[in-house]
């Protein structure tokens, strides 16, 4: 095989699925990927529009970040602790040399990477991707589907907050955006044993709400019918614990704010498309709260969460959503971004090789 497909984002809102690429050689010390999945994500309807939220990211690029792939081959003078045909989880983050563009050296697959370096193929929304000496891969298992495993970078999100909040057995969480990050937040945090999981939403999430359920959620609330606040005071007993933003509107930040008590904790994660929010910086000083800025995963996060997932036992299925093949990605972006009449808790795009 010499030639592949690729998506490639412009930066200007479009996009265009291409057949010419080269499948690419491995770099010096790293390897080639044959992707098998990569799951969508809302911060990449953000990316599509050229908003630069990663560090050295380039447009026009090969996007996707979800990735699970099999090991299709290995430099010479390869040290990535993999063998061709391992099926393996690829965390974006890579660490090379500090330049003056990009000081702290970090760059991300999918994001950084540019069409004009190499076969120019470094995120997954193409059916190969080159990877480089360094790359952290990790070892998936065979038992449960590519798809369903690219849910391993949302989860390895989670692992990393809530670990960082020190989240606790019989705490109470109340998480706004039912999206598949949201969804898999509740997820994770009933298997921590949360006391209370709340997850919120619009009426136009009646579908994502009842996943929620599904997967962990103790309770779900349309918080366009009824009072957020009163209702969390009401089943949390006067707070949660922690409360975690994972949607798009600019309202839910300072909503955050009061929906945990006195001491709590918040994370901050869902992407506005850059658009300023309103908060009142003085609730977080008079209640005494702790803000955290929810980001991505780290190394042991990945670690972590490929754990889990290679037991089995996470709700994988209920959080898969649609898989579509890569000639259809225009379904895809249409589901990504909510734009048709079908709905989907979450978009993935499945390779055939």
């Amino acid at each position: 095989m010499n030639s592949c497909k690729a998506v490639v984002f412009h930066g200007d809102g479009t996009w265009a699925l291409r057949d010419d690429f080269k499948v690419p050689d491995p770099p010096p010390g790293g390897a080639v990927l044959a992707v098998e999945a990569v799951g969508l994500c809302h911060s990449d309807v953000a990316q599509l529009a050229g908003h630069k939220h990663v560090p050295g990211e380039v447009c026009p690029v090969v996007p996707g970040h979800e990735i699970v792939a099999k090991v299709y081959a290995l430099a010479d003078d390869a040290d990535l602790n993999v063998d061709v045909g391992d099926r393996v989880a690829v965390d974006i983050v890579w660490f090379g040399p500090p330049t003056q563009s990009n000081p702290f050296g970090v760059r991300c697959y999918g994001y950084s990477f540019g069409l004009d370096e190499g076969a120019g193929l470094w995120g997954g929304y193409g059916e190969f991707m080159a990877v480089l000496p360094g790359t952290h891969l990790v070892k998936l298992t065979n038992n449960v589907s590519a798809e369903e495993l690219t849910l391993f970078e949302p989860l390895s999100n989670m692992v990393a907050w809530l670990d960082r909040l020190q989240f606790r057995e019989g705490q109470s969480i109340v998480i706004q955006g039912p999206g598949h990050m949201g969804l898999t937040c509740a997820a994770y945090a009933k298997s921590l044993g949360a006391g209370v999981v709340i997850v919120t939403g619009t009426g136009e999430d009646a579908m994502r709400l009842n996943v929620a359920l599904d997967v962990g959620a103790d309770h779900v609330l349309d918080a366009t019918a009824s009072d957020p606040i009163e209702a969390v005071m009401d089943l949390t007993g006067g707070g949660a614990n922690v409360a975690v933003d994972l949607a798009s509107a600019p309202g839910t930040p300072s909503l955050c704010l009061d929906l945990v008590h006195h001491g709590g904790q918040v994370v901050w994660a869902g992407l506005k498309d850059r658009q300023a929010v309103p908060v009142m910086t003085d609730t977080v000083v008079m209640r005494s709260l702790t803000v955290f800025g929810g980001s991505g995963g780290t190394a042991a996060s990945v670690e972590e969460a490929a754990r889990i997932l290679n037991r089995g036992d996470f709700p994988t299925a209920p959080l898969l959503g649609t898989v579509v093949g890569l000639d259809e990605i225009n379904l895809a972006m249409a589901l990504l971004h909510r734009a048709g009449e079908e709905d989907a808790i979450r978009a993935v795009i499945k390779h055939s090789h």
